[in-house]
């Protein structure tokens, strides 16, 4: 992590924002501090901050309301959200709206400076990919855009593609790489000085998700306590990106087409419709088609964001992507750690003959793990096996699934309820997660939860 790297503080109590301003610069951060959100935006875009350290209560404007503009301004920040209000439902609704971490005031200093460590760390390492596919000139995004015959195809599709206005939608495997053909997609349009913003339909329970996508305004709903921007209306000029679009809800999918249409949302709660302009780019790796024969996904709105498809192929169809692909990750992971890393031939033969079923987020995440663990200079076959590979046998072999991903967290609840009789705490402990989120989980799945004797735990 660079030793000076720019923060941003929002924060209007003076005191605390004048000792929060001389604690950071003392860790070695170049601090800016502002107390009015309303000027926020601006200073992302002048400073060029890692991290934002946000209130939520501001004069002028809501933290809550500022967190999407900041992100939409600049999709790499890091936005570590600080308040004295601090409540389980507002840390979700922060989470969700895309905030990097929440704190509660106060907060002790080694706290504060953990936190804001991995949020910069996290910021310049995916500045760094953007930054290394800037200056060589011609390359585009890292995972995307190598040698193999499959990636050239790609690059030239969304070369053709991105001088055009209709939505697209983008196919692909998990881990595949589909964003990141989404942002070069956006990045050679004539939108690419405006906003990118991303929502991933999976991630946003179904009764926010319509507030997410088209805002609402005061008084809507139980807990709308003032009106917030959607998300359509963030990236006015610019790109939507819907991140797994098949997992919308069915009764929401006619608005997402009218907003597609006509250009046109009307927030949660309002009888006005807004003019939106935004080129909407979605994806997925569901088999769509096979949706609409089953009734689970809208024809019309299938054809309309099936204008343009684009289909990013898996790294097993890219094998001649994988060498220089891994060499390219390893170094952006060892400058990031300010180390020095190659790898032995034999380590490369390991790479090039595995068959990532995971694809590109796989073998990123085993690069990582090899930049952290390996002892010397040079990553050895050995390394590779014990640290990268054997990763995925064990993860394979475990008994239950984690929380981590969403489509597996029913399956992940439901099995571990019944493995311990109906006891949602022992099935928290299982899982490795606080009672209380379990609670949660079960709360936004269909309204619905698996049964057992024991009556309610408290948490």
């Amino acid at each position: 992590m660079n030793a000076s790297a720019p923060l941003l503080i929002v924060e209007d109590d003076q005191s605390l924002r004048t000792v929060l301003s001389h604690e950071l610069a003392r860790m070695g951060f170049v601090v800016h501090a502002l107390a009015d959100g309303r000027d926020a935006v601006a200073a992302v875009r002048q400073h060029d901050p890692d991290c934002v350290l946000l209130d939520l209560h501001l004069p002028g404007v809501a933290g809550m309301d500022l967190l999407p503009k900041l992100l939409a301004q600049e999709p790499d920040l890091r936005v570590v959200v600080f308040t004295g209000h601090g409540t389980v439902p507002l840390a979700v609704q922060a989470m969700r709206a895309g905030a990097f971490d929440f704190l509660t005031k106060p907060v002790s200093l080694d706290l504060l400076e953990q936190t804001i460590r991995r949020a910069v760390g996290s910021a310049q390492l995916l500045r760094t990919n953007r930054r290394l596919q800037r200056a060589v000139a011609g390359r585009p995004p890292a995972g995307m855009v190598l040698g193999s015959a499959a990636a050239q195809k790609l690059l030239a599709a969304i070369g053709k593609i991105a001088r055009a206005e209709q939505p697209v939608l983008i196919r692909g495997e998990s881990g595949s790489g589909k964003e990141l053909a989404a942002r070069e997609l956006h990045a050679q349009s004539r939108r690419a000085a405006e906003p990118f913003v991303v929502v991933n339909c999976g991630a946003v329970p179904k009764n926010l998700i319509e507030s997410e996508l088209f805002g609402h305004v005061k008084g809507a709903f139980t807990g709308a306590d003032s009106k917030r921007l959607g998300l359509f209306e963030a990236a006015a000029g610019g790109t939507l990106f819907l991140d797994e679009v098949g997992e919308l809800p069915l009764e929401l999918q006619p608005a997402l087409l009218r907003a597609i249409q006509f250009g046109e949302v009307r927030p949660v709660g309002s009888d006005q419709v807004r003019k939106v302009d935004v080129r909407v780019l979605a994806a997925t790796h569901r088999d769509l088609q096979a949706w609409l024969q089953d009734g689970r996904f809208r024809e019309d709105l299938y054809y309309r964001l099936a204008v343009l498809e684009l289909w990013v192929p898996p790294l097993r169809d890219r094998a001649d992507d994988i060498v220089p692909l891994a060499q390219l990750l390893l170094q952006q992971q060892a400058t990031r750690a300010g180390r020095e890393l190659r790898f032995a031939p034999e380590a490369l033969a390991v790479l090039q003959g595995h068959a990532w079923p995971g694809n590109v987020r796989e073998l990123e995440n085993a690069i990582v793990r090899l930049c952290v663990l390996a002892d010397g200079p040079e990553i050895s076959a050995a390394d590779v096996h014990e640290f990268a590979l054997q990763h995925r046998q064990r993860a394979a072999a475990t008994t239950l699934p984690t929380l981590e991903i969403r489509e597996l967290e029913r399956l992940a609840i439901t099995e571990a309820m019944r493995r311990f009789g109906g006891s949602k705490r022992k099935a928290a402990e299982a899982l490795g997660v606080a009672l209380k989120t379990l609670y949660n989980k079960l709360n936004a799945a269909d309204g619905s939860e698996p049964g057992g004797d024991e009556p309610e735990e408290t948490p």
